[in-house]
């Protein structure tokens, strides 16, 4: 029997969070909403794996990152989550009749 070396984990990116809350702000339809709140939980549940795999004390896998760092990220990732389902989506079918931008200067 071969014995392998264990495979290392990639890095939880420590802008992760930045990220998901700058595209929270940027969200315009509910296209974006969905697509930012599926990359949270994907990411989400790759923390909650790797913290599994730090409890079982997994000989397969290398964790790269503390329990204590995985934790705080799965909090603030959760926080993200409810974040991005508090967002309301103005629905474009539901605006004023007359809808004109006028350049300034030129109101009429």
């Amino acid at each position: 029997m071969i014995k392998r070396k264990p495979k290392k984990l990639k890095k939880i990116p420590v802008d992760l969070v930045s990220y998901i809350q700058i595209e929270t702000e940027a969200i315009k339809d509910f296209n974006d909403k969905q697509m930012i709140s599926s990359y949270c939980l994907s990411k989400l549940e790759i923390v909650n794996w790797y913290l599994e795999l730090l409890e079982v004390g997994s000989k397969k896998y290398v964790v790269p990152q503390s329990k204590a760092y995985l934790e705080a990220v799965r909090d603030q990732l959760i926080e993200c989550h409810r974040q991005i389902m508090r967002v309301k989506i103005k629905n474009p079918n539901e605006r004023p009749i007359i809808d004109i931008k006028y350049p300034k200067g030129y109101e009429g």
